[in-house]
């Protein structure tokens, strides 16, 4: 019996041994590692206009709103808010343990600084047209009036007052967009153009922050303890890791070294979705081609024109993409709200020319048409031009278009790739023939997306311009109902596309790799993926 006894105990003990070995050590870290694209060209805030620096600087930094997992705006920095005015007039109150990393107090002042620096004309900031809705914004951007004018104010270190230059019900959702993150004065302006490329100086007030900065290799974080909702944060670490190429990332993800990449390649997107490696995510997106309106022959609408009706954009998406995206003959994507909180911009029109294959002969015959009207017939006497983009299925497209313009219109494009960094800064120097483009939005309205083509915006590097254009966004800024600022954003957009400002070629619709075992990713319709809820299940 004491045997017995004795045999049994000792097989409890070593039951008991073997079930705390398969138990994750509490001391162990909840560590992940993903891909969101090539190193960034910068993640200053100010300067940035990438959607893969985007996502870096959410997770660095929080804004005044944030958004949940479903899209919804949600208290942020700012724990509440009202609006007053009809509208025009916001106060946003600071929570009081809102810190930055470093444990100082989150204040209005942060958020002021900021602001005034990306409106500041001298930074040539990307994103500075999403706070042209704050009074005196345009006019300092023009170089009118000082950035100091920038009519926002600190009621007190933690009360922010902003006065707005028409109602903006939609406003609480404009400030979740990284062009309004804020800044500390006293780091940034000590070293602006190298502060947040040191690990002491990238200071933010977000749930992580940088503890190393492989150059060409990977980006570590760690959750940032004096981050105001620290507990909730379900990653200790995010290791960021740059990868450029699509094949590269499939092959890291097959062999489970990252565990989400924000693309998938064109070839083996069905496989990877019917395995369950690579799923479809609704994204709200324009691809475009942008034209240089200052160089001859793109100066001329017919060209343009021509030049558009020739691309078959249903071939493109179903037998390059081949993950849901749309055909685009308009600007405004689908699912953008016609004006804040109604119907789908798009439920008036689809666009401004059939997309459908069986009418492409009939554009073709148009396209023809014009470019003899523009004294090319037969493309007889075209110049040969440049097409840039950088690498990846990018080529295959153009490469697609390519043949498409040769066999329709008998003209020459020549494709001249980049990587990602160079493009974006040839692109804003203008240099270039034709260069493709793509654009999120930032937040849901029209406006930000026909604001790519309005007179001196930065970000519309064709250097279009037309005066009714503009009149009629101005407009609906003013109108005084939702009916009549739906009309003129409807009559801004006829007017772009009967110009040909830009050449629509696909709304876009994500397609990312993700391991089975990762989890809670947050898919943000405008493509800025958040790790902050996710962890990788046993």
């Amino acid at each position: 019996m004491k045997k017995n006894i004795l045999i049994t105990f000792l097989l409890f003990i070593i039951i008991c041994f073997l079930a705390s070995c398969n138990k994750k050590p509490k001391n162990i870290l909840n560590e992940i590692t993903v891909s969101v694209g090539p190193e960034p060209q910068t993640i200053d805030p100010t300067i940035n206009s990438a959607v893969d620096a985007m996502i870096y600087t959410t997770h660095l930094f929080e804004n005044l709103t944030i958004k949940d997992e479903n899209g919804n705006i949600i208290p942020g920095a700012a724990e509440s808010w009202v609006s007053s005015n009809n509208n025009t007039v916001y106060i946003f109150n600071i929570r009081s343990n809102a810190k930055w990393c470093d444990g100082m107090d989150v204040t209005a002042d942060d958020f002021i600084y900021a602001w005034k620096r990306i409106v500041d004309p001298k930074n040539g900031a990307s994103y500075s047209i999403l706070l042209d809705v704050i009074k005196n914004a345009s006019d300092i951007m023009m170089g009118n009036k000082d950035k100091d004018t920038l009519a926002v104010k600190a009621l007190d270190d933690k009360t922010l007052y902003v006065e707005l230059e028409y109602p903006v019900p939609y406003f609480p959702e404009m400030v979740a967009h990284t062009a309004y993150t804020p800044l500390r004065e006293d780091i940034v302006s000590q070293d602006e153009d190298g502060w947040t490329l040191k690990t002491d100086t990238m200071v933010g007030n977000g749930a992580f922050q940088i503890v190393r900065w492989d150059h060409n290799s990977r980006l570590v974080v760690r959750k940032n303890t004096d981050y105001w909702n620290y507990k909730e944060i379900k990653p200790d670490i995010i290791n960021f890791e740059f990868i450029d190429n699509d094949n590269t990332a499939m092959s890291a993800i097959l062999n489970g070294e990252i565990s989400f990449y924000h693309n998938a390649p064109i070839n083996d997107r069905a496989k990877l979705i019917e395995d369950g490696i690579a799923r479809v995510v609704t994204n709200v997106s324009l691809y475009f081609y942008e034209v240089n309106h200052k160089k001859a022959p793109f100066n001329d609408e017919r060209v343009r024109r021509a030049i558009s009706l020739a691309i078959d954009r249903d071939y493109i998406v179903n037998n390059i993409m081949k993950a849901g995206e749309k055909p685009a003959a308009a600007i405004v994507p689908y699912n953008i709200k016609d004006v804040y909180g109604t119907n789908d911009f798009r439920y008036q029109k689809d666009g401004y020319f059939s997309v459908n294959s069986e009418d492409y002969q009939k554009n073709v015959e148009e396209a023809r048409s014009l470019l003899a009207e523009a004294g090319y017939p037969n493309g007889e006497g075209f110049p040969v031009f440049e097409f840039l983009t950088n690498p990846g299925f990018h080529v295959t497209i153009a490469e697609s278009i390519q043949s498409m313009l040769k066999e329709a219109l008998n003209i020459d494009m020549v494709i001249s790739q980049e990587e990602w960094a160079v493009l974006l800064q040839t692109r804003r120097d203008g240099n270039f023939d034709m260069a493709r483009q793509g654009w999120i939005g930032g937040y849901n309205s029209p406006q930000a997306f026909l604001s790519l083509v309005k007179t001196g915006y930065v970000l519309n590097e064709g250097r279009y311009s037309n005066a009714e254009f503009d009149k009629a966004l101005y407009d609906a800024a003013f109108s005084q109902s939702d009916l009549e600022r739906s009309e003129y954003l409807h009559k801004a957009e006829s007017i772009a596309m009967d110009d040909m400002a830009i050449i629509p070629i696909f709304y876009y619709s994500g397609t990312v790799m993700q391991n089975k075992n990762l989890n809670d990713v947050i898919y943000d319709i405008f493509g800025i993926y958040n790790f902050s809820r996710a962890y990788m299940s046993e």
